[in-house]
C-alpha cells in the first residue's frame, strides 16, 4: 500500500476498520471457504431431499386417485374391485386408504374376518382422516359382530374428539340409529335433539326429525 494511502487510512477511522476486517478475512480465508463449502453441500442435500419427497407425494396422490376410481366404479363387481385394489402398492400417506377401501369392500361383501385381518395388518398412516376412517370401520365391524358396547365406545370417542375428521352430525345420527336399534331410546332422543340444534344446516336434519318423531 502506498505511503499516501496509508497516511489517509490513518486519518480515516472507518477505512482503518475496513482494512483490519479485510486482514482478518484473509487470515481465516481457508476456514471461511470450508464453512461456505459445508453450507453449499447441506443446501444441495436439502434440495435433493425436497425433490425426492415431492416425487413421493405425487406418486402417493396418484395411487390414491387410482384406488378411489376403482372403489367408486359402477362397472366393476366387488370381487373385481378387491382384485384391482390388491394389486396396488400404497404408501404411508393418503394412498394408505387403499387398505380401508379393501376392508370396507370385504365388510360390504359380508366377509367380516377378512375385513378385520386387513385392519389388523394396517401399519398406520400420518393422515388424520385415514386414522379416523379406520376407527369408524372398526366400529362397524364390531357392531356387525354384535359387540355393540365396543362399537359405540369407538363412535363416542370419535364424537368427543375435537380434531376428528368425521363430521359430528353424521356421528350423532349413526349413534342414534344404533341406540334406537338397541332400545336405548332416551339417549337416542338426546343425540337427535343435539343434531337438530347444533347443526341446523345438516343434510341429516330431515332424517333426524323423522327418527325423533318415531321415538316420540
Amino acid at each position: 500500500m502506498k505511503r499516501k494511502e496509508r497516511e489517509h487510512l490513518k486519518e480515516d477511522p472507518f477505512a482503518n476498520f475496513i482494512e483490519s476486517v479485510i486482514d482478518k478475512l484473509n487470515e481465516f480465508k481457508k476456514e471461511i471457504l470450508t464453512v461456505i463449502g459445508v453450507i453449499a453441500v447441506i443446501a444441495i442435500i436439502l434440495i435433493v431431499i425436497l425433490i425426492i419427497r415431492s416425487g413421493s407425494v405425487e406418486k402417493d396422490n396418484r395411487i390414491f386417485a387410482d384406488a378411489l376410481k376403482i372403489k367408486n366404479s359402477s362397472i366393476f363387481s366387488i370381487d373385481e374391485k378387491i382384485e384391482k385394489l390388491s394389486a396396488l402398492e400404497p404408501k404411508k400417506g393418503i394412498s394408505s386408504s387403499v387398505s380401508f377401501f379393501l376392508a370396507s369392500l370385504y365388510y360390504e361383501k359380508g366377509n367380516i374376518e377378512a375385513a378385520q385381518k386387513i385392519l389388523a395388518e394396517f401399519k398406520g398412516s400420518n393422515v388424520k382422516l385415514i386414522k379416523d376412517e379406520k376407527k369408524l370401520l372398526e366400529a362397524d365391524i364390531l357392531l356387525a359382530g354384535k359387540e355393540d358396547k365396543k362399537g359405540l365406545d369407538i363412535l363416542h370417542k370419535l364424537l368427543s374428539d375435537s380434531r376428528s375428521e368425521i363430521s359430528k352430525d353424521f356421528l350423532l345420527l349413526k349413534i342414534s340409529k344404533i341406540q334406537i336399534k338397541l332400545g336405548i331410546s332416551e339417549s337416542a332422543k338426546e343425540n337427535l335433539i343435539r343434531l337438530l340444534s347444533e347443526f341446523p344446516q345438516s343434510i341429516f336434519q330431515r332424517e333426524a326429525n323423522q327418527l325423533l318423531n318415531e321415538i316420540k
